[in-house]
């Protein structure tokens, strides 16, 4: 039997604030990750771009006009691309594709 017969507290104020301060720290590693995972992904889709710039400017010599369906593919790229870098610089919270429909804007309302 205990010699102290008060009773535990299971969340006082100041238990409350370490488990905030914990959530918190927590938080900003997972977003960590996210933002080296973005990373690597950039990286790739910079390539992917490079590609579709070099597969366009052929199509655009050989035929005279450019391929539609790769300046809306190239439109969207640059777009997620954009929605990366805002991601990347805190500049939005939202993640982009795939959490946010492709080509569209994922941080429009930050």
């Amino acid at each position: 039997m205990s010699s102290d017969s008060r009773p535990i507290e299971p969340d006082g104020p100041e238990e409350s604030r370490v488990k905030d301060f914990f959530r918190a720290r927590r938080a900003l590693w997972l977003r960590g990750l996210w933002m080296l995972a973005f990373a690597v992904f950039f990286a790739i889709a910079e390539t992917v771009l490079l590609l579709v710039a070099v597969v366009q400017f052929l199509w655009m010599l050989s035929t005279g006009e450019r391929n539609r369906r790769l300046a809306e593919f190239g439109r969207g790229l640059g777009r997620w691309l954009h929605d990366v870098a805002l991601f990347q610089s805190a500049a939005s919270e939202a993640r982009p594709f795939p959490w946010g429909k492709w080509g569209e804007a994922a941080g429009k309302d930050d």
